[in-house]
């Protein structure tokens, strides 16, 4: 059941764009086309680079996505039932003051998102005319992207619809050309198995897990009665369908370009030659799709902080954040991008346990009228706390369990499942209190 918590308030309430009555099969579009990117496909090279087989490197990509998967699509049902925007959700579970810092954090990961895509989709441009500055194509992306957000709900709908089929034949090329590469016959895994694949399917994992935070706000108007399976079913199966065709693609193109540049963009034109120029489009959309869904949800992360002002306002206050760090990020990206996914993703997995548990457990109460629930809080801050020994994000930290496992980072889950054991509980044992029963 979807807990016992009673609705929270949205902040967009009566707007006309979050009308209740979308279709659900509109959630596969949305999550295909902002997966069918350069970011799943960058994931690709990392298998490469640490010697992992290509058996291996399928599965790890495969268990990751999967459980990426089934966390958005698990979220993606709270927005159908709830009609409210994913981090105004928070506030049920986390109190007012609570929630607002989850949305604080969300926004920052959504900036780290937009950054990350809009110096992948500038990429494509600036290798096709490497005359210009760079700082050119960085702002032409995120003009694109800042005119489709400002568009609102509906408009993304349809730019993820056209985008799934336009992407989608893309990709079908790119596969089929790299697939016949004679070098992914001859590659041989060269590495410590184990670690690559735990680091890989860490990574993986982290991606697809890491949109959590975003899945109500494409929901949210979906009817109550079209059925959470159908919500749940299409949120799945568009995510991991893209993100893991994607992630083996860079995969083989990894291998076809037998001596990475470091570069995925540069590495995708070398491996197509004649055809490089459709790999640059297809890069440059990518990243348009996925920054669609990432300024717009950063707007929501605004307005739920409690700015109640013009979303002209807000997209361009983001625009002009991520044009600043992707100019400082635009000579040096793919340096920390592993890094990024693993330190900017560790507040979500422990969010999303306690989410979870709130929602469809009998231990979950809108708790919005306080300004804190100290049992989510204390429950999330303790889980971060006990998975620190288990994190690695790149130079920046190695935990002592990281260290033993090689450089394996397993934090992710920890933090998940000790997040929710103690709401579960804790929040289980409130409820038979007597606190309880003078604050209902």
């Amino acid at each position: 059941m979807f807990g016992n918590s009673s609705r929270p308030h949205s902040l967009n309430a009566g707007e006309s764009e979050t009308a209740r009555g979308g279709n659900s099969t509109a959630l596969f579009y949305i999550w295909f086309a902002s997966n069918v990117t350069i970011g799943d496909f960058a994931l690709g090279f990392i298998p490469i680079t640490m010697g992992l087989s290509i058996s291996l490197s399928i599965a790890s990509f495969l268990m990751g996505t999967l459980l990426g998967g089934a966390l958005l699509g698990i979220m993606s049902v709270t927005g159908s039932r709830t009609g409210v925007a994913q981090m105004e959700q928070a506030k049920g579970a986390f109190g007012r003051l609570g929630g607002a810092v989850m949305s604080g954090l969300q926004w920052l990961n959504t900036l780290g998102w937009l950054t990350v895509n809009t110096i992948l989709a500038s990429y494509a441009i600036y290798y096709a005319h490497v005359s210009l500055a760079y700082e050119v194509p960085l702002a032409v992306v995120i003009v694109v992207v800042a005119l489709i957000s400002f568009s609102g709900y509906r408009a993304i709908h349809l730019f993820e619809l056209a985008m799934s089929f336009v992407l989608g034949a893309l990709a079908v090329f790119i596969t089929l050309h790299t697939i016949t590469s004679p070098l992914i016959s001859g590659y041989h895994a060269s590495g410590n198995q184990a670690v690559a694949f735990g680091v890989t399917l860490a990574s993986s994992f982290s991606y697809i897990m890491s949109w959590g935070p975003y899945a109500s706000d494409y929901s949210r108007n979906m009817r109550e009665e079209s059925g959470r399976s159908g919500v749940f079913l299409w949120s799945f199966l568009g995510s991991v369908v893209a993100s893991f065709w994607m992630e083996c693609v860079g995969m083989l193109v990894a291998i076809a370009s037998s001596d990475a540049s470091g570069n995925p963009v540069l590495d995708l034109a070398r491996v197509l030659g004649p055809y490089a120029a459709i790999g640059l489009v297809a890069i440059f959309l990518g990243g348009l799709s996925a920054n669609s869904i990432n300024l717009y949800s950063n707007t929501l992360s605004l307005r739920s902080l409690g700015m109640k002002v013009r979303r002209s306002y807000l997209v361009a206050i983001a625009s002009a954040v991520t044009f600043a760090l992707s100019v400082v990020g635009f000579a040096v990206f793919y340096q920390f991008y592993e890094s990024f996914l693993l330190l900017l993703d560790y507040w979500i997995t422990p969010w999303l346990a306690i989410m979870i548990v709130h929602s469809f457990t009998r231990v979950g109460r809108d708790m919005s009228n306080l300004p804190v629930n100290r049992w989510a809080v204390l429950s999330y801050i303790l889980a971060i706390a006990v998975s620190v020994p288990f994190m690695d994000p790149g130079v920046l930290f190695e935990g002592p369990v990281s260290r033993v496992l090689g450089g394996v980072d397993i934090s992710y889950y920890v933090s998940f499942v000790i997040a929710a054991l103690l709401y579960y509980f804790t929040m289980a044992r409130y409820r038979n209190s007597t606190e309880y029963s003078a604050a209902k």
